[in-house]
């Protein structure tokens, strides 16, 4: 019995003693972590990025790939791609091949892909006979702090019934399409979905579940603008 009053009273005093205040999301960094390319510093290299020429034939065969999930970090929860994530954007590639605007589509498996660069992903695309390759990547984050009900949990028996934590989580979503020649980069579009969520401390949704919400939202937005911009090309 005193084992597990000991065990609440630090619980307590671990919300106790995190901030009211939500640290908030380093976008920033996380960015730098979904990306496909390393920034560009050399002239050399420079001069020769602005050689490249777009090269799309219309219609053009497009190939996607999912990069796999960002997990660079202990602090970077887990997530996947669903299969109905995969079939919400590949439909709206599909409405563009009605269209005429996309001859074929090419969904890459991750096993066809060793190191999740351009140039690798590149590699994969030309093996499918494609014109261009639509890469999407995504991080998440989750955000955990106590709000101003939150003293309330130092009386423990509040922890069963006070909505005292807040949970604020962000999903980002990047899409980009690169010239499967060339490596002409043709779009890059990103969007961020944003969930806050107020919960009673015994009672709180995990990580995976905010995330799939945060997610979707973010999704459905990259989605609408790679639409736009593809027809634009």
């Amino acid at each position: 019995m005193r084992r597990r009053y000991a065990f609440l009273w630090v619980f307590v005093f671990i919300c106790i003693g995190c901030s009211s205040k939500g640290k908030g999301f380093n976008r920033g960094e996380l960015k730098k972590q979904i990306g496909v390319v390393n920034p560009v510093t050399d002239d050399a290299e420079i001069a020769k990025t602005l050689k490249r020429k777009s090269n799309l034939p219309k219609p053009f065969k497009l190939a996607v790939y999912f990069k796999n999930p960002v997990q660079s970090r202990v602090a970077n929860p887990a997530w996947r791609w669903s299969e109905e994530d995969k079939e919400a954007l590949l439909q709206m590639i599909e409405k563009l091949k009605s269209e005429k605007v996309v001859s074929q589509v090419f969904p890459i498996i991750n096993s066809l892909v060793q190191e999740e660069d351009i140039k690798s992903v590149r590699m994969a695309a030309a093996k499918h006979g494609a014109d261009a390759v639509l890469i999407f990547s995504g991080i998440a984050d989750v955000d955990r702090y106590i709000n101003h009900w939150g003293w309330t949990y130092i009386l423990l028996a509040p922890a069963l019934f006070v909505p005292g934590s807040k949970a604020d989580t962000l999903f980002l979503a990047n899409a980009s399409m690169w010239d499967v020649r060339n490596e002409f980069l043709y779009i890059t579009a990103e969007s961020e979905g944003i969930d806050e969520n107020t919960y009673i401390a015994a009672f709180g949704e995990n990580d995976k579940f905010l995330i799939e919400k945060a997610k979707k939202n973010a999704l459905n937005k990259l989605a609408d603008q790679i639409e736009k911009m593809i027809k634009g090309q």
